[in-house]
Parts: C-alpha cells; structure tokens; sequence
C-alpha cells in the first residue's frame, strides 16, 4: 500500500512539472496581443504606442522599435547620422530635435510611409541635406529644421511632398532660395523663413504656394523683392518682412498679395522719394493698418511715416508706365498734381535733381517737358536716391490724424485741375479748410437762359 501511494505522488509531481514547463513555453511564444518588447534604455507606452527614448546619450537610433509604433520620440541624444536602414518601424510621429546630426542619407525615411510629423530642429551641426532626403514622405504635414545651420537647400529637397502644410526652416543660415523650390507644396500654410541672411526674393521663389496663409520673412537681409515674387500668394493673410535691408516695394508684389491681413514693413531704411509712390498708392487703396513705415530718406522726409505722405508729396515724380515689366515710367501726370506745374514752376535757384535707381527706373523722359520745368543740380548734392527741392519740401504735410480722418479725399479741396487755372485764382488747395463760394459768371448766367428758352421752345 505504501509504495502504491508513492508512485502516485512521484506522478503527480511530474504533472505538476510538466504543465509549469508548457505554461512558461505558451506565454514565451504565445504572448498576449499588443505586448511588445520595448528597446533598451527606452520606455513603451500603449494606447496610441509610444516609445520614448530622449535624453539617454544614444548615438545611433536604437533597434527593436516595434513597428506599429505611432509616436517615436529619439529628441536630446547623440544621434550623429540617419541612414536607409535606421528606421525599421512605421510610425506617424518621429522627433529628432536636439541631437548631433550631420549628415542625413538620401532615402533615409523612405520607410516611414505614414509619417506625419517630423522634428529635426535644433541640429547645430547638420549644415547640409542631400536632395532625397526627404524622399517617401508624401503624407508628412510638419517638418522642423529651424536652428540647424543650413546654408543652402537642394533644389529638389521638397519634391512630391504634397501633403505638407507647415515648414520651419526659421534661424539657419540660408543665403539664397532657389526658384520653384516650393513648387509642389501646393498644400503649405505656414512658411517660417526669419532669422536666415537671405538677401532677395526672386520672381519665382514663392511659386506654387497657392494655400499659404502666413509667410514670415523678418530678421534677414532683404534688399530687393521681384515685382512678381507674390504673384501666387493670393490666399496670404500674414506677412512680416520687418527688420531687413529694404529700401522700397515694386507697387505689382502688394497688389498681388491683396487679402492680406497683418502686415509688418518696420525696421527698413525707406527711401520716401518718387520710388515710394507705388507701395504709397498701395496702402491708399488697401486701407490695411499695418506697422510704421519711417523714412530714412531723403533728408527733409526723414523721420516721417511713409504712409501718412499725399499725393501732392509726389508731384514732381513721373507715373510708372502700367504696361512696362521693367519699371520705365512716363511724363503722364495726374489730374490732381498738374495745377502745380503751372503754379509753382521751380525757380531756377533752387535746384534739384531726381537720380532713379536703375533697378526700378530705368528712364526718365521729360522730352514733352519744358525745359525750364525741369530741376537740377550737381550731383554730389543728393545721396543714393535723391534730395527734394525747396518746392517740393515746402509742400504741406500731412499728419496722421488727418490722413485717417480724410482717407481718400485728401484733395477734395482743390478746384483747379488744368495747367492754366482763372485769373484771379488765389491757390486754395493748400488749404483744406477754404470753401470759398463760387459766383456764377454773367456769361455762365447767359447760356443757362438761353438754354431754358429753347427747352420751352421745343416743347410747346
């Protein structure tokens, strides 16, 4: 009976062991659904999956990532390169800001399919991008490479990124942008681009940027803007070009940007002479409030607000001819700065003379001018743009209260269009406040009768 009972228990001790050792087996290779092995020195979270692996001094992007990983976090290590086979996983989120990356290999998140997110700011040393870099990433809708000391981008850098709606390339070192290098962000709205040391802005630098909604441009060194460089930002609400190099504004790049909203042209060395007419007229028939625009030029409009000068400022300047692309202009003056001519012809003593920037101007006829019309000087007299004349700086100025208060109708007071006005006219227009009343002539009297005479005539 006793040794029955042992070779009962011996047989129940190997069932006992045996059904631990198939449980060990069926959790190692039969593990629940959604568990994952997570990689080394990173943390794993589920609901949506996250592997969060910052700030652990890696230098090479870990192995083991699960691939249905959806938010992969490598930000504040030492990741120094991104190669073709660095990401084996398919993820929707990937930051790498922070990091040590110097060269990224074309095609390198070619197998993120889905990526919609990708940082890879603040990478002082990643000063170069190969044209492929980003190749693959048709869905990706935000992409960081501000602070990364970029100095160039290849001109195919965007290709095919159709999907993309924010781009931060704020704070590198960008010296020049190539034409079309947006071109197929069809779906970008915010482009931030401050910070860099671009210098110019070429006719077709902004093509394709149907959508873009804010353009962000200040703290460069912006001289020169092509007549044309907006031509295709007509959904641009916010704009800021302030703090830059520029001297002027082609009146066609405003006009194309018409629905904008904010507007910021502060921190520029404007130039307020007959260049500033066309950007002058644009903010008339705009209406827009936006930043102050001072004067650094010429010396007796220095300090005033560029928006806040009247058609009669501009009396001595040419009208740009509408139909030129190279910016000549034309002897045709307007209806309501002509009367000066006639009035206030420029004595021969005080002289002056208008030297055009070859950029925008490039003639200035006054042949249909009378000779003794025409201001001048010597040409040491005047700096890069010009100087006014006594005549022209002792026209009336205009201050803001009044601008906003009369906008539009700034002339309404002048009465006298024609070159030869009435003997006896006393110059009124210089006074907005004249409202003289007007005595009908005994001739004027005359023809009004006979005209009433001969309407009872024929209708009889």
């Amino acid at each position: 009976m006793q040794t029955r009972w042992t070779v009962r228990g011996s047989s129940a001790r190997n069932f006992k062991s045996g059904l631990s050792l198939w449980l060990i087996l069926w959790l190692v290779v039969m593990k629940p659904a959604g568990v994952a092995p997570c990689p080394r020195l990173c943390v794993c979270y589920p609901t949506p999956m996250t592997v969060s692996c910052q700030s652990q001094n890696l230098t090479i992007v870990p192995a083991g990532v699960p691939y249905d990983s959806q938010r992969v976090f490598l930000q504040n290590n030492r990741i120094t390169e991104l190669r073709a086979d660095s990401f084996g996983f398919e993820t929707q989120v990937l930051w790498l800001y922070g990091n040590n990356i110097t060269w990224i290999e074309a095609g390198a998140f070619s197998n993120l399919r889905v990526l919609e997110e990708l940082d890879l700011g603040d990478n002082p040393s990643l000063r170069h991008l190969e044209g492929g870099a980003f190749r693959g990433l048709e869905k990706l809708q935000s992409l960081h490479m501000h602070r990364c000391k970029l100095a160039a981008l290849p001109h195919d850098l965007f290709h095919k990124l159709y999907s993309l709606q924010f781009l931060y390339l704020q704070e590198n070192q960008l010296h020049f942008l190539q034409d079309d290098l947006f071109s197929d962000l069809v779906n970008l709205t915010h482009l931030f681009l401050h910070g860099n040391r671009i210098r110019a802005l070429s006719e077709n630098v902004f093509r394709g940027l149907v959508n873009l909604d804010r353009l962000l441009l200040h703290d460069n060194r912006i001289r020169q803007v092509n007549r044309r460089a907006f031509r295709d930002l007509g959904r641009l609400t916010i704009l800021y070009l302030f703090n830059n190099s520029l001297a002027e504004l082609p009146g066609q790049t405003m006009k194309d940007v018409q629905g904008i909203q904010f507007l910021r042209l502060n921190g520029n060395p404007w130039s307020c002479g007959c260049e500033a007419r066309p950007l002058w007229e644009w903010f008339r028939e705009a209406r827009i409030s936006s930043s102050e625009l001072v004067c650094t030029s010429p010396s007796q409009r220095r300090g005033q607000d560029l928006r806040f000068l009247r058609e009669l400022d501009f009396a001595l300047c040419p009208l740009p001819d509408p139909g030129s692309l190279t910016g000549t202009t034309t002897t045709t003056f307007s209806t309501k700065t002509r009367w000066w001519f006639s009035k206030n012809k420029p004595a021969s003593s005080s002289k002056a003379l208008y030297q055009k920037n070859t950029e925008t101007v490039k003639a200035f006829p006054f042949a249909a001018i009378k000779p003794q019309f025409l201001p001048k000087t010597p040409a040491e007299s005047f700096p890069s743009k010009y100087e006014l004349s006594e005549d022209e700086a002792a026209l009336p100025k205009l201050d803001p209260e009044e601008y906003w208060a009369n906008y539009g109708n700034e002339d309404s007071s002048i009465r006298c269009f024609d070159l030869e006005c009435p003997p006896g006219y006393d110059n009124p227009a210089f006074s907005s406040s004249s409202s003289l009343p007007i005595t009908p002539s005994i001739p004027h009297l005359l023809s009004l009768l006979i005209v009433a005479f001969s309407l009872q005539f024929l209708f009889r």
